[in-house]
């Protein structure tokens, strides 16, 4: 399969079999995130793999909207950021780059002045917001080669961030940004509407 088959083929899935998804089939998820590009290549994304039918189950309640479906997919990915990481790994591949001449001094400071303080200093929600950014290229990544492995998914960023913290018991530093719910399709819908691409340029 061509990377343009599986865009040409991604779903977003809403009804699963009820044949279980491996955990090398969540992992080859992971691996596909982690070879995702990121800004300063800081990689800021976390995941927690819920695979127990108990805990799936409970991701399609009030964690989600009351999105009942989400409780019959055969796994919750929980797709995190580490905002902390984010701005140390940040700062620490700059600081390579200036090292190893491939940056100037002056457009290192234009990135720390730019970039980096306004999300640090900030409200919290925009060194959430930036580092989620990144997640969101590796999240497509995921849901590509889902479709390559014959798994469905679909992205959910309707959920009650601080109960699913609560439940997983994840740190204070985690920010949960969305969901992805995984499983073998149970349906095979039609492509939704798209513009044109005429109509995206501008």
């Amino acid at each position: 399969m061509t990377v343009k088959e599986a865009i040409e083929k991604r779903r977003s899935i809403r009804r699963f079999t009820d044949e279980p998804v491996t955990r090398e089939e969540l992992m080859e998820l992971v691996e596909a995130a982690r070879l995702s590009p990121s800004g300063c290549n800081a990689q800021p994304w976390r995941f927690r793999l819920v695979t127990d039918r108990d805990g799936v189950r409970w991701f399609g309640g009030e964690a989600s909207g009351g999105q009942g479906w989400v409780g019959k997919a055969g796994a919750v990915i929980v797709c995190c950021v580490d905002t902390q990481a984010y701005m140390k790994d940040s700062r620490s591949t700059i600081k390579a780059l200036r090292e190893a001449g491939l940056m100037t001094p002056e457009f290192a400071d234009d990135v720390e002045e730019a970039y980096l303080k306004p999300a640090e200093c900030g409200p919290p929600g925009i060194l959430k917001g930036a580092a989620a950014l990144n997640l969101a290229i590796a999240m497509s990544a995921m849901m590509l080669r889902a479709v390559e492995l014959g798994l469905g998914t679909t992205w959910i960023g309707r959920l009650e961030e601080e109960m699913v913290k609560r439940r997983l018991g994840l740190p204070e530093g985690l920010g949960v940004v969305a969901l992805l719910a995984v499983g073998r399709p149970a349906e095979d819908p039609a492509p939704r509407p798209r513009k044109s691409a005429a109509e995206l340029l501008v």
